[in-house]
């Protein structure tokens, strides 16, 4: 296997649209990668690039560490799986599966005709080897386009959404069985999907991209729970990240539904802002604690332990407080909607921030994912609470992720 990368790559439309700005990204040797973000990001033509089917204005294509620029699609030796998942229609389904194969010198007919045995049995395609692509549906003829990358033997693999035709049921199992034949086979891929869940789920490495430039790339742990901007934090997750608009006061930091203690650590993250965004995802809301606070020392008493672990546990927490407008209630879990108002200098702050990240981030309700234990109905007031180390903080400007390491 080899490993991909792109450095520096521009690329732009027939109508001088950039498609590509600068994109850095890279694929290690034998890993799965998937590049991800909403439509227009410009995921297509980076694997169109990689093959060699676009020519990019600036930058360079590497294989190995060696540039291709100059280098052909045919000797690039990449498997690629498009969108429209052109099939020869005078073909049946296997000799559609064997034909990128056999157009190569020296295969073994035998191994060739086992991988494609193996391969349409995973792909649910063994019951119809001998029917044309007109006579399959979609979905079938997706699967056919996948499978025929699958058998053969390239130096790399590019995806392109290609499991977007799949009904969901059977979209997971073709993931699946896709995924870890990948892995098996220590090849290296790189998918591309509209869907952070997907992204989340079978990559070894995810590439969150936008506008034509990849924000951010780490395993999917890293990029979910270390996002770098804003446009990383609320793309990935669903329900997606609550992100509140923050004033900075001398003591904490005050969104319309909690307010976040400041310590050192926060204070130098912010440095002289006055607003920023505050990020808190969904499921790190829990419900505050039922035990009895321990009982508060008379003056001139010394604090008991259970008092000063208290007031510790309490510093580690922000309160969440406001009135249920909605409740979904989801088997195991209920997401729980409370409701705020925005002045509207705020309103157009927020909308100025979407505007400048094209992306839509902000809503007038937080969302609190919690167990179903405990039904929560419109009307009720509820408190949260949520880890202050799982309180992210974010950039008006930019959207840049404010630090506290």
């Amino acid at each position: 296997m080899t490993s991909m990368e792109l450095r520096g790559v521009h690329l732009d439309a027939p109508d001088g649209t950039t498609v590509l700005d600068g994109l850095d990204l890279v694929v290690p040797e034998g890993s799965t990668t998937v590049l991800c973000g909403p439509a227009g990001a410009g995921k297509s033509a980076v694997l169109r690039v990689l093959v060699g089917l676009e020519e990019h204005t600036e930058g360079d294509v590497l294989l190995d560490d060696i540039v291709v620029n100059a280098v052909g699609p045919r000797a690039r030796d990449l498997a690629l799986v498009l969108q429209d998942y052109v099939l020869h229609p005078h073909l049946d389904v296997h000799d559609n599966l064997a034909f990128a194969t056999r157009l190569r010198r020296g295969h073994d007919k035998v191994e060739l005709a086992e991988r494609i045995d193996e391969v349409a049995a995973f792909l649910a395609l063994d019951s119809m080897l001998d029917a044309k692509p007109a006579d399959l549906e979609p979905a079938q003829r997706q699967r056919v386009a996948i499978g025929r990358a699958l058998v053969r033997d390239a130096l790399g693999y590019l995806f392109d959404d290609p499991f977007s035709a799949q009904a969901d049921r059977v979209r997971t199992h073709v993931r699946s069985v896709t995924t870890q034949w990948q892995r098996d086979e220590q090849r290296t891929s790189l998918f591309t999907t509209s869907r952070a869940d997907e992204a989340l789920t079978m990559a070894d490495r995810v590439a969150v991209m936008h506008r034509g430039t990849v924000h951010q790339t780490g395993t999917p742990d890293e990029v979910y729970a270390d996002p770098d901007d804003l446009f990383v934090a609320a793309f990935l997750g669903q329900p997606p990240m609550n992100l509140l608009p923050a004033t900075v006061g001398d003591t904490h930091v005050e969104t319309p539904v909690a307010s976040v203690p400041l310590d050192d650590a926060l204070r130098a993250a912010i440095g002289e802002r006055t607003t920023v965004i505050v990020g808190i995802r969904p499921e790190h809301c829990q419900e505050p604690s039922t035990d009895p606070a321990p009982a508060a020392a008379s003056a001139g008493e010394p604090l008991t332990a259970g008092a000063i672990a208290a007031q510790a546990e309490a510093g580690r927490q922000v309160t969440v407080a406001g009135r249920v407008d909605d409740a979904e209630w989801r088997g195991g879990t209920q997401l729980v909607y409370v409701g705020y108002d925005l002045d509207e200098d705020v309103e157009v702050m927020l909308e100025e921030i979407e505007d400048r990240l094209d992306f839509d981030l902000f809503q007038n309700f937080f969302v609190a994912e919690l167990p179903s234990t405990d039904r929560r109905s419109a009307g009720q007031d509820v408190q949260f609470v949520v880890p202050r180390e799982r309180v992210l903080l974010f950039d008006v400007e930019t959207g840049a992720r404010l630090r506290t390491s």
